[in-house]
Parts: structure tokens; sequence; C-alpha cells
């Protein structure tokens, strides 16, 4: 489980790095996004593809580097057992950190990409059970178009994964994508 000390010091990493960019490069984009959760591989046997929305803070760094804080929250139904029945329903939250560098951007400013990878944590709450939280790492993408003055429509696909224990989830690497569209509102 993420500490307060941990977290304070992910405060203090953001407010050091917003403040490292010069005034003009200076921008904050906050993303509201709802899309499907996708399991693979072993976790997928526990639970299907579900629901999710979530939120994201961007601060620019330099011209092409961005400091991401993404936050996921995806609901799966339980997987099909046999004899028709089903598991339990697992909730999916993501907490990510990310660094994104810009690799292609129009040269009228209304449609950009930004490759992203990070760490965090991942918690698992499986219905009538336990939580566990694991640490995880992530990587992906972020694909804006511009829709005019501050508002931009964001594609968002990511890959995560959390570094669980087999003996709670069945499984040690337990792989959940969020793919998620959404509003983009530069400040």
């Amino acid at each position: 489980m993420l500490s307060i000390k941990s977290g304070s010091a992910v405060a203090v990493l953001v407010a050091m790095t917003s403040a490292a960019a010069s005034p003009a490069e200076a921008q904050v984009a906050l993303e509201l996004r709802g899309g499907l959760n996708v399991p693979t591989f072993k976790i997928a046997d526990a639970a299907k593809a579900g629901p999710s929305f979530g939120a994201g803070l961007n601060f620019k760094l330099a011209d092409r580097v961005w400091l991401i804080g993404d936050a996921d929250f995806g609901f799966h139904k339980g997987a099909d057992l046999a004899a028709g029945a089903s598991g339990p329903s697992v909730d999916v939250y993501h907490y990510m950190g990310k660094l994104g560098y810009q690799v292609y951007g129009s040269s009228n400013g209304k449609v950009s990409l930004i490759l992203n990878a990070g760490a965090g944590a991942m918690t698992f709450r499986v219905d009538g059970g336990s939580s566990f939280t694991y640490p995880a790492i992530n990587v992906g993408a972020k694909l804006i178009f511009g829709l005019g003055g501050k508002v931009s429509f964001v594609v968002s696909p990511q890959g995560d994964i959390a570094f669980s224990k087999k003996d709670e989830l069945g499984t040690s690497n337990s792989w959940v994508w969020p793919f998620a569209a959404g509003l983009r509102i530069n400040f």
C-alpha cells in the first residue's frame, strides 16, 4: 500500500518539476476519461473486461516532455466458472505517475501524440473478499485532437502490469489494459 510518506514525496516531486518549467512552457492539462479495462493473461481467468472511468493531471516540463499523474477505476464481472456460475466481481484501481514524450505534433497544433511510461500501484478489490494493492508499471500513449480553444479530445490506450502475489490473485503479474477516451482541458 502507498504510504503517506511516499505520497508526500510524489507531491514534492510534482511541485519541483512544475516549478522547473519556464513560464512560456508552463502548461497544465486535466483529463476526464471513460472506457473499457481489459484483463489479459492469467488475471483474465478471474475477471472479464469491464467499464472504467479515469482522470489525469498533466504538467508540461519542457517543449516535448510531460509529467503525468493518472488514476483509472475499472469494474469487472467475475469470469465464467464451470456449470454456468461466475466468480466474484473485481474492481481494479490504477494509480500511475508517468513521464510522457510528445513524438508528434501537427504544424497547426491540432493533433499530437505523447508516448508515456511510468510506475505506481494497482488495487484489486474482490467483491465479498479482500483488497490487495501491489506495485505496478505502465506504458501507453495519448492521442490528442484539438477541438477548439482549450479543449481537446483524447484517446488513451494504456498497459498496466501489477506485480501481484500468486497466493492472493492466482498470478504473480496481473495485466490490465485501460483503453479510454475523453476530454482534455488545458490551463
